[in-house]
């Protein structure tokens, strides 16, 4: 599936939520890189992929306490209306990802080989979340009164693990990226680097 699949699955998120605060609609955005302008041939992309990435983990560690919280309702059985703010939240956060993560495969051949890998495993998750946050909607606004069903309340603990397993992914690239530029840089101070 390509990430322009994943933006949809996104799109249809903000479609689907009639019980929910109204976001601004918005069609899917396509992933493709534009025409280059001027400011392309001087715009520093690796530092805006390892921006982009840092932002991505900040709105995962979001998304992953607007989850918890989730869980933590739907087992304390309580109304839906506190229920339906938190999948707002939580399908704001992943929309915004998906549109970080369109930009971050825009940019990806320029991204060091730790960020693609980052990209690849974020993709997949992302998507995930948004189709778990769909379903959560759906199910919210067909029947408020089947709010303890199994089927509903793992989507929940789904979108827990999810965004847990993305913020513990992409802390653990970003600690690597930390670590890699230290190591380049000593090698180059102890000149073990060919400056040829």
């Amino acid at each position: 599936m390509s990430l322009f699949g994943y933006l949809k699955l996104g799109g249809c998120v903000l479609g689907a939520a009639l019980l929910l605060p109204a976001a601004t609609q918005s069609e899917p955005h396509s992933c493709q890189a534009g025409a280059p302008t001027a400011e392309s041939y001087t715009w520093n992309f690796r530092a805006e992929a390892q921006g982009l990435l840092d932002e991505v983990g900040d709105e995962a560690r979001q998304t992953r306490e607007h989850a918890d919280q989730l869980h933590t309702l739907m087992s304390t059985e309580s109304d839906w209306e506190p229920q339906a703010l938190e999948l707002s939240e939580i399908r704001d956060d992943v929309n915004l990802m998906g549109r970080k993560l369109c930009r971050l495969e825009g940019i990806r051949r320029v991204a060091s080989p730790w960020e693609q890998k980052a990209i690849d495993q974020a993709a997949p998750l992302i998507a995930e979340m948004a189709n778990d946050t769909e379903n959560a909607i759906t199910f919210l606004n067909n029947g408020h009164h089947d709010l303890f069903m199994p089927a509903y309340t793992s989507l929940g603990s789904d979108l827990y693990q999810r965004s847990a397993s993305l913020a513990k992914s992409i802390s653990a690239f970003e600690r690597f990226g930390k670590v890699h530029q230290e190591d380049m840089r000593l090698e180059k101070s102890l000149g073990l680097i060919n400056r040829g």
